[in-house]
């Protein structure tokens, strides 16, 4: 109705339609009725002449009749729920004045205020500024080693244990970037603006000896604002040969200013003043270790723009980045934008001719595929003008990234339509990936949002995904099967209870676990054996609702979340979840749930990132970071962070180890916040320490070092 009234040509013309149909039916009702009559007067006259041309009359009142309802209730059909064709075209871009042109017709469209920076998807980053006490030029990036000469001849020729924890990755063979490693001779930590090598120990007579643990580098890098070589870390990989540190640059509005230091006004002092107003930039490093030459950085990789996500199978590694366009600034020149990089200081920049555009995406920025092969150098990107996307998930053979799509009525472009309709749906852009190159393949389209990258899966050649739409009682939960070409070939929906919501996804071989809650946790097992037809096969209904799903090999699963306080949630939860029974699933053994009556305000970063989590089947371990606060009168504000440690078993389930915790009653906050293990050691990571003890007995700390000296 809205549609109707903001667009009366529309609404006038639909009304004459109406108008001529009403009257052509009547006119229809009529002949008929007439030739009935007719027909009637010929038998009680006895004359047996055929009415002529009766039926071709009709026919054609009726024709006249029906072909205009039907024109309206096509119109009605399409405005209300557009044409979709997944058989998305890819327009060819040229120059700029192409991708200008695309951005103003989407805009058209949709009915946009291209001055909007949301629609337009910029971020408005507007600070007040401040001040740096000291005047550009900065030193460049730099680092100091702790390593005395005698360290690095002792250990360096050691060989490290090959039994230690690896990032808690989603897919097996694709690493993700994470903020603690250790390759079970050094661990490497991340922490604010300090990447540090910790030297964790060596093998001695078939054993491994962690008593040597000591600091044995750190790199320190500039985080002043507007120092040129800044640079923030924001994650890490590590593999034989190489020690990789991504992080971020940022480019402020900075510029000198000079002011008197008191009244007098003699004593001058240079001083640099940042704001971030107007469009705010961007560029991604990618600095490259060697190893086997005591970490020197061997190969430095810039990317312009944010990035959105990362992985790293063997020496490939895969980024994407999101570049935004600033439409709404009238000065903005369209080639200062597109995606460029630079290998050890050699630029390259895209060119149009090579952008894909989608043809229904939202043009708002660069989102650019880049896969780059370590041991060469050689650099592959796929830029796709579109939606940034919001998920990221990738296999061993392609990249999946979600982000919207809109249909618009097809006739829009013959009215002048003031409130034009369209559809959104969520798109997933499929690229694929090998040996570092990035193709893009296709797009496939699914109704509601996807939760997080544990929607997604690939899985002999199909992608499963889960997504929800709507809220409270208009909730509908689905499960989609996709092929190759991302068609969807099957589908379930309205999976939990009334107003539930999915809160954790995790797909397993040929079955998918799913968590759904508003007031109860139902835990689903749907069975994907046959991609054309899934079929919930098990659920089992407790309290609380696990957040994250863990495989513990085909037959068992771990649930962390929230436990229940009358229909809402308090505090953690851990519970290993039996389907070795798929239709049958059970709790094994007894669920560990930390009220917050007890504990104080009780959380686990393992909750929302699974790379916190440390897990191991074959050693029966469980540990994740573990912080609770509380107030109480006496002593007031407490604070209290540690690794929480299980030991499990597939008879009895979880029993609790121990909770390691790295100072007592410290002035300051000591915030621990991963662990890892090598051989039979047991490792905890602080923002001031690194810890060792035993995995038998985690409590006892047997050796400590400090990473503030």
């Amino acid at each position: 109705m809205e549609f109707l009234i903001n667009n009366p040509f529309i609404a006038f013309t639909i009304f004459i339609i109406i108008g001529f149909s009403t009257y052509m039916f009547t006119k229809l009702i009529d002949e008929i009725v007439l030739n009935k009559a007719l027909k009637l007067k010929h038998q009680q006259m006895r004359i047996s002449t055929t009415v002529k041309g009766l039926k071709s009359r009709i026919a054609g009142l009726t024709l006249a009749t029906l072909v205009p309802m039907s024109i309206v209730v096509a119109f009605v059909v399409i405005g209300i729920n557009p044409t979709i064709d997944q058989d998305n075209d890819l327009l060819s871009i040229s120059t700029g004045s192409d991708v200008l042109s695309i951005y103003e017709d989407f805009n058209e469209k949709l009915a946009v205020n291209t001055d909007n920076w949301y629609d337009n998807g910029l971020y408005d980053f507007q600070l007040e500024g401040g001040f740096v006490d000291t005047a550009l030029p900065f030193d460049s990036i730099t680092y100091r080693t702790t390593a005395t000469s005698g360290l690095v001849n002792t250990f360096t020729g050691g060989t490290g244990s090959q039994d230690y924890s690896e990032t808690n990755n989603q897919v097996i063979g694709v690493d993700e970037m994470d903020n603690v490693l250790t390759d079970g001779k050094f661990i490497y930590t991340m922490y604010g603006n300090k990447v540090q090598i910790t030297f964790a120990g060596v093998m001695v007579d078939d054993e491994f000896d962690a008593s040597l643990l000591s600091l044995y580098k750190t790199f320190e890098y500039s985080n002043e604002v507007c120092d040129d070589e800044q640079f923030y870390p924001e994650g890490m990989y590590v593999d034989g040969d190489h020690f990789i540190v991504i992080g971020n640059q940022y480019n402020y509005n900075c510029e000198d200013y000079e002011y008197p230091d008191d009244d007098s006004g003699e004593n001058i002092i240079p001083q640099v003043y940042y704001s971030w107003w107007g469009y705010r930039s961007s560029s991604i490093t990618v600095l490259v270790y060697d190893i086997a030459n005591d970490f020197e950085l061997k190969d430095e990789y810039t990317l312009n723009g944010y990035l959105s996500g990362t992985r790293k199978i063997g020496d490939n590694l895969y980024l994407v980045t999101k570049n935004s366009i600033p439409f709404n600034d009238e000065e903005m020149v369209l080639d200062d934008y597109l995606p460029t990089y630079e290998v050890n200081g050699i630029e390259v920049s895209a060119k149009y001719e090579d952008i894909i555009y989608v043809e229904g995406t939202s043009p708002n920025s660069f989102t650019t595929f880049y896969g780059i092969d370590l041991s060469t150098t050689q650099v592959n990107m796929e830029v796709i003008l579109g939606d940034s996307g919001y998920n990221l998930y990738v296999s061993n053979d392609n990249m999946y990234l979600v982000g919207r799509t809109y249909y618009f009525w097809p006739m829009m472009d013959f009215f002048d339509v003031e409130d034009p309709v369209y559809e959104s749906k969520t798109a997933i852009l499929k690229v694929a990936i090998g040996n570092g190159n990035v193709e893009y393949k296709t797009l496939g389209l699914v109704e509601g949002y996807m939760l997080n990258q544990f929607s997604m899966d690939e899985y002999n050649g199909y992608l499963r995904v889960t997504t929800t739409e709507g809220w409270r009682d208009e909730t509908n939960n689905r499960l989609y099967v996709l092929d190759e070409d991302l068609k969807v070939v099957s589908m379930l929906e309205n999976l939990g209870k009334p107003r539930e919501q999915i809160k954790s996804t995790r797909f397993v071989g040929n079955y998918a676990y799913l968590v759904t809650f508003e007031q109860i946790d139902p835990f689903y097992v749907i069975n994907l054996t046959n991609p054309n037809y899934p079929v919930v096969e098990g659920e089992l209904i407790i309290p609380g609702y696990s957040a994250y799903l863990q495989p513990l090999g085909e037959d068992y699963i771990l649930g962390i979340g929230y436990g229940d306080n009358y229909g809402g949630t308090n505090g953690l939860k851990i519970a290993i979840f039996d389907v070795s029974d798929k239709s049958n699933p059970v709790i094994l053994g007894e669920e560990a749930i930390f009220d917050y009556s007890e504990f104080g305000w009780a959380s686990s970063t393992a909750v929302y990132n699974h790379k916190d989590l440390l897990i191991s089947v074959e050693k029966g371990l469980i540990a994740l970071p573990f912080s609770t606060s509380s107030w109480v009168v006496t002593d007031g504000y407490t604070y209290d962070s540690g690794i929480l440690v299980y030991n499990f078993d597939f008879t009895d389930g979880l029993s609790y180890s121990g909770f390691v915790k790295h100072e007592e009653g410290s002035e300051e906050d000591v915030y621990v916040y991963k662990s890892k293990f090598i051989s039979e050691y047991f490792y905890t990571v602080s923002n001031k320490y690194i810890k060792v003890s035993s995995i038998e007995i985690v409590e006892e700390i047997l050796y400590s070092v400090n990473l503030n000296d």
